[in-house]
Order: C-alpha cells, then structure tokens, then sequence
C-alpha cells in the first residue's frame, strides 16, 4: 500500500460558456477571374490527359491533385462536380470524380468570370493555383526511395488505397470488389486486408513488373516496404536461480492487466511465472512462446519497472497481472498479416479479458513521420484507443544510424547531440500517434564492463552520460508541431572505440543497458543487459498500471494526465543541448520557436513521489468530465488563503488534461476535435467567465494563460497535443485572488459529423507549497471540497423544491 493520502477530486461550476467565434477564414480574390477559369482548365486537360495514362480506377473514378491558396471549404467542392478524398498539406488536397463530375468541373472553370451567375460557391474555383493528377513520384513511400523494391524474383509490399467514403459505405465495397478482382486478373497474391474510415491496405505478393503496375494504377496512394522493427540481441548477465526467491506470490485478483504486443513472454521464467495471465499468438504457424527473447525482456520491465534496483535488494513483490500478445515472429518481424490487421485483433482479444494497458515496443523504421499524414499503426492505435479506451504506451523507436546521407558522419560520440535531430532520425510508425504516450529513452549507465573493471579503461567511451538523451532515441514532433515523445525513462546506452581509427561510428553496449529478464535462460542466465527505447516505454507501462491500481476506475485518460502531470525536464536533458545549439534551432525556419529538448525529451521524466498519493502540502486535485462544442467549463481550485499567502515562499502549480478524439488520415489537421485549458487568475468566477464569454467578446480581451513568465510550456505548444501539460511556479501570491481553471472545446468543420456530442477528456490539478514546514494543506483543500459539495447539495434540494 502506499503511504500519504488518497488524491481528491473536485467538480466545475456550474457556470458554462459558450466559446468566442472564430475569425472567418481568408479566401483569395483573383483580379482576372475569366482568366484564372482559363489558366485551371488548361491544367485540367494536362492533368486528364497524364491520368489517361494511368491504369484506370477499379470504380470508373478519377483521381486529381488540387493546389491551392488561402482557404479551401472541402465539403463544398462536391458543388463543382468533384468529391473531397484526402487533405496532403496545407496547400494540396486530393479528389476524385466520375466523368459526369468531370464534365462538371471543366464547364464550372470554362464558365468562371462570364456567364456563371448559377455557380454557388465560386470562392473555391478562385482559390485553387494548380491541378495535377495523383504521380508515380507522390504514390512511392519514403522506404521505396531510399531502398528500392527487393531483389528477389517476387516480393511483398503495403498498398494503401485511397480511402474514398468510410468503411462500410457501398462506394467502398464496390471498390474494394473491384480492385481485388484486378489483382486477380493479373495474378498478385492478395495476403491481407485492413478497411477502416480512413486507411484502406492490402498486404500483397508481387514480382517487379506488377509493383511497377501498382505505382501507376489510380487508385493507389502509396506502395510501400513491409516493415521493419530493428529489434536486436544483446547480453546476457548471471544471477543464479538459486538465489531467488523459492516462492514469489502472485498479484492481487483486481491488480492491473498489462498485455505485452510483442514477441511473446516465456511464462516459465522463475521471476514471471507468478504474475502471468493468459497468453496468445496472433502469428501464423508459431505458438505463443518467446523465440526470440525481446518481448520476455519487455514484459520484465513492465511487470517491475526498476529490476536493477529490486536485483540489488532482492524484492519481487509483484502488482501487476502480465498478458501477452504475440504479434512478432522469431526474427522479431512482422508476420503474413499487415501489423495493423494483427493488431486490431490481439486489442479485441485482450480488451475483452479486462486488459487496459497495451505495451508495444517496436515501430517501422521504414516509416519515419514525414510531417503531414499519421502512418497505418498509428491511426490504427488511436481509434482503438477511442474505440476501446485503452491506454497504449508505445517506444518512439531506435535510430541505428544513416547511410544516405550519412548520419553522423563518422563519430557517435563527437556528433552527439546533433546529430539526435536531425531529420533522418524522427520518430517512426506508431510513434506519432496522438491518443497513446509516446516514450523516449534516456542513459542509465555510461561506463562499459572493461571501464566498470579497469577504472582508468578509457578504449570505449559513451556518447551520453547518466540521465541524458539515449544515442539511439528518436526526436518529434508528431502532428502540428504536437510533443512527441510525450516521456522518456532509462532505456539504456551504448559506447564507441576510441583506439580504432575509422571505426568510431560502431558502437558496444556491455554493461550499459538496463536489467531484464532473459527468455532463454539456463542456469544462472536469469538477467540479459538491454539498450533501446523498447525497454523505456514498459517503464511507463508499469507506473501506468501501479497508478490504475490505486485507482481502478481511471479512464485511460485520466492515466495519461497523470503521468504527464507528474514529469518534469531534468537538468542532465536540458544540459546535453548548448546555448548556441537551442538558439539555433528555435531560429530556424523549419523548428521556428520550438524547444529542442522537449522535441527530444517532450514533459520529461515521471517523478513517482505523487502520482499515487498526496501528501499534507502536496495535493493532486482530479476530475474526469466531459464538453460539448464550442463551450468553455470553469473549474475554482479550492485554495486556502493559508498557500495563497503574500509572503515570499516557493509554490507550484501543475495542470495536464487529456482526450481520446476522433481521427482521420485523410486531414492535416488529424483530430475531429481540440480541447485545451487554460489557467486564469481573478477577483469571482463571474470575472473569469467575462473574458472568455462569447456575448462580451467584442469588450473583453481573450485570455492566455495568467503567469505567462514562469510556467514551463506555452498554451499554443501544449495545445497540439491530446495530452498536455505544464508547470508554474510562484513566489509570492494574492491572498484575495480566486485561481481558475477553463477547459475549452473547439471542433473542426469537418469534425463536427463525427465527434460525440459530449466529448470526455480528464483534468489533473497538483498544488504544492514547498516551504511551510507546518503545512495542512491537503486537510485545508479537503475541508473546503466538503463544504462546496455540501453547499452544491442544498442547492439543488432548493431548486428542485422550487420545480
């Protein structure tokens, strides 16, 4: 049991605002409107006469790539003949249409500027600079560029289609039909299959000639590799069987489920064998054990967190139930299925046997994010995040260096940190994902077993000391500039040859990962050392479900803002980076204004000291609610007059929120929904509300956060993400100032269709006063939470009295 005392929750006011009117969008007026009619039809007719070329959609339909400037109503397009399929940048959005909307497109432009009084929403036509069919260049992923398609006689490879209506819609089945009878007419193996909203794949075997088909055909978006994990072996340490404990008990019946999506658990191992639940393969032709030894490994960390601390005392109490998923193979690759498919049916066997949290440490190094679409895992995971609300915690992945271009060019060591953001080496599929925790690794050790043994051994030396950023750990952001990775644990190091010219890029990690259990162990070979950013997120996964203990009716949600509320950025991580290379890299175009540690790094490290319990001058306030569009909810934080005193004495605020929105890969916006919060300072409620209400808005100023100067990150950089977070920190304070904070939906146009009316998302509020050694202040905060419910209680006797 832990000590201290159980987190308190509060409820908002009642008070409920709509939110301030958005400024209307800008759209571009042409000076010469025939003109531009007559300038876009002669790109039509370009762009028709290269899609001719093309092997001809499945569906009669046609696919074109539309630039365009200013603003773009999507939905209304359709008024022009043409259907909204897919939103590639800010400036590209792709379409497709029959030959009856073809005729109507060319005749809306032949008409523009003269004779066109019946064309509604002309605006569009004005907006648009270029029109271009959907290339060969644009269908070849990132993967295909670099590494070309593989040698061999025949080959499999990812094909997404473009994903026209939803799932389920007849235009879907009708297309979904027809391509697959186009496969078989020109014999390609059709191996799998994944239908959703807004990502449509098939796995399938091809030789040369059909993947050069499949790059020219109309309905394919982009022709991929398979992916690749990159998961390798490492060392094994020796601690005898003997030495453990003969009997290691089980966890309670209501502990946490934590299912492991990986290679498989050895359910045998002395150390697991009394904490595993059900286990299950998800890979054609091999049972549910662990060939390969990384999902055992995974499944260790997740079920002790810190093994190389319960080594040294030898403590195994276990608090968490281990349910395996094997969705890798022996060679820790992906199986016949696409992963996606694989996934999607692991999280439905497990959630349904009472899994909340799902580890998985691997991603596509084939895959990294681009800064436009979310990749398949990712949006896979964020709607069964949705969908099954379930807490993923997922690795940002491993950068094992570049060839082309060479990436660092000859040392680890003396390249490091610059070369940790460099654009080869961004977060990899699933990693981007913006309903799960992303984790990044940091350095736990940084002296090699021969330094460990001859202290003056200097032949390999660690480009990373203690504390900071892992060599191999990958840098955001994810969508919008969102933080990614959201956290960083240990995850382990490695070191570089110093007496070796030439062969200082190669690298050696004896000793310097982090403990885990060994798959395959025999005799003493209880323990294997393990370095990558897999073994830092089950790190995660482990706080996350000690927490869920403490607090079995957690939303997922409410899982993720507690962790992020609990995370704060070191001194080590912030130390890697120079002055001179911050600056650099807030001032450059493409990272303008960004932090690169939190780029790195994102909220930082978990401090466990209360994430499962409060204390008398630390308190963890907790809500779970949910909003409706375009409203804004206010929360009083019941403060003392004692912590708000004028005195000057260190003070700290903490606020996270998280949801689980709606997503779609066909729009760079990504969510249906935003809901941010802010924290306000004022004289009453009333005050607080005049700012933000939407009848006054014309009178009043719109807020920012209060205390703008001493918080740790900007409204408009947490605001990106769907879990956010951010600190403040005070010395002195108003004793007659209520502390305030708003919560705030906002929904895309396009979002509104498909979001929930009430949109649930979770607050978490931790005040503490540092130096009032005489500190009540969870009693103080407790006391005043009473007498408001109570007072709320009476209340709502009265009215309905009056009713």
């Amino acid at each position: 049991m832990e000590s201290g005392f159980k987190h308190l929750t509060i409820k908002r006011e009642v008070l409920e605002n709509p939110r301030r009117t958005r400024n209307p969008p800008f759209f571009v007026r042409r000076e010469d409107v025939r003109a531009h009619g007559r300038r876009l039809n002669a790109f039509f007719a370009s762009a028709r006469s290269a899609a001719g070329k093309l092997i001809p959609s499945s569906t009669q339909t046609y696919i074109f790539k539309l630039q365009y400037e200013g603003a773009l109503t999507f939905e209304n397009l359709r008024i022009h003949g043409v259907e909204f399929i897919s939103q590639e940048d800010s400036q590209v959005c792709v379409v497709f249409a029959d030959e009856q909307g073809l005729m109507k497109f060319s005749d809306h432009l032949d008409r523009l500027g003269q004779n066109d009084t019946d064309i509604t929403y002309k605006q569009i036509l004005e907006a648009l600079s270029g029109i271009d069919c959907w290339t060969e260049a644009d269908r070849t992923s990132w993967a295909v560029q670099r590494k070309g398609f593989p040698t061999d006689e025949s080959f499999k490879l990812d094909i997404e289609l473009w994903p026209i209506y939803a799932a389920n819609h007849p235009e879907r089945i009708r297309l979904c039909a027809a391509f697959e009878a186009w496969l078989v007419a020109e014999k390609i193996q059709n191996l799998d299959k994944v239908n959703l909203d807004s990502l449509l794949m098939y796995r399938l075997k091809v030789t040369h000639s059909q993947a050069k088909e499949l790059l020219n055909h109309m309905d394919v978006r982009c022709v991929d590799l398979l992916p690749e994990t990159g998961i390798e072996y490492n060392f094994q340490l020796n601690r005898d069987i003997a030495e453990i404990p003969s009997s290691i008990p089980s966890p309670s019946e209501t502990a946490t489920k934590i299912c492991i999506l990986d290679s498989g658990v050895n359910a045998n191992h002395p150390l697991l064998k009394s904490s595993m639940g059900e286990s299950a393969t998800f890979i054609s032709d091999e049972d549910e054990s662990d060939r390969n030894g990384h999902g055992t490994a995974v499944a260790s960390i997740a079920l002790y967190g810190d093994l190389e601390a319960c080594n040294a005392s030898d403590y195994w109490h276990p608090e968490l139930w281990i349910y395996s998923g094997k969705v890798l193979n022996e060679g820790c690759d992906f199986d016949v299925k696409t992963i996606e498919s694989t996934l999607i049916e692991a999280v439905n066997y497990f959630s349904e046997l009472g899994c909340r949290i799902f580890n998985i440490s691997f991603g596509n190094a084939n895959s990294p994010y681009d800064q436009r679409h979310i990749k398949g895992m990712a949006y896979t995971l964020d709607r069964l995040a949705r969908s099954k609300g379930v807490l993923f915690v997922v690795s940002c992945g491993n950068f094992n260096g570049s060839e082309d271009p060479p990436v660092p060019r000859e040392s680890w060591r003396e390249e490091y940190p610059e070369y940790l953001i460099h654009n080869e080496n961004r977060i990899i599929d699933p990693a981007p994902a913006l309903n799960v925790l992303t984790v990044g690794s940091l350095a736990r050790h940084n002296a090699t077993k021969d330094a460990q043994q001859r202290e003056n051994d200097i032949s390999h030396l660690s480009p990373a000391i203690e504390n900071q950023p892992s060599p191999f750990t990958r840098h955001g952001p994810s969508v919008k500039g969102a933080l990614k990775p959201e956290l960083v644990a240990h995850g382990g190091n490695f070191a570089n040859p110093m007496r070796f010219e030439g062969k200082q890029w190669q690298n050696v990690d004896s000793r310097l990962g982090v403990l885990a259990c060994r798959s395959d162990f025999i005799g003493n070979t209880l323990f294997s050392e393990k370095s990558g950013t897999s073994f830092s997120a089950p790190y995660v996964s482990h706080l996350a479900g000690r927490f869920l203990n403490q607090y079995p009716n957690s939303s997922a949600n409410l899982v993720r803002a507690a962790l992020l509320n609990h995370a704060a950025m070191i001194g080590e991580i912030e130390g890697t980076f120079s002055e001179e290379l911050k600056k650099a890299y807030k001032e450059d175009p493409n990272t303008l204004n960004r932090d690169v540690a939190r780029d790195v790094a994102g909220y930082g490290v978990v401090n466990e000291d209360l994430l499962y319990r409060s204390s008398e001058n630390a308190v963890v306030l907790m809500i779970e609610d949910a909003i409706e569009n375009d409203s804004h909810q206010f929360f009083e934080l019941p403060l003392p007059s004692e912590f708000l005193r004028s005195k000057r004495a260190s003070r700290e605020l903490r606020i996270s929120l998280a949801y689980t929105p709606e997503v779609r890969t066909t729009r760079i916006e990504y969510t249906a929904t935003k809901i941010s919060f802010r924290f306000v300072r004022g004289k009453s409620l009333d005050e607080v509300a005049n700012h933000f209400n939407h009848d006054t808005q014309a009178t009043a100023e719109s807020r920012n956060d209060d205390a703008t100067t001493n918080r740790t990150i900007t409204a408009q950089t947490r605001d990106r993400g769907t879990a956010q977070a951010s600190i403040w920190h005070f010395r002195q304070c108003r004793p007659t100032e209520k502390w305030f904070v708003v919560v705030t939906r906002q929904d895309r146009e396009w979002g509104k269709a498909v979001a929930l009316e009430q949109e649930p998302y979770a607050l978490i509020v931790t005040v503490t006063d540092f130096e009032n050694a005489e500190a009540e202040l969870y009693t103080q905060i407790q006391t005043k939470i009473q007498a408001r419910n109570q007072a709320q209680g009476r209340n709502q006797v009265q009215e309905r009295q009056r009713g």
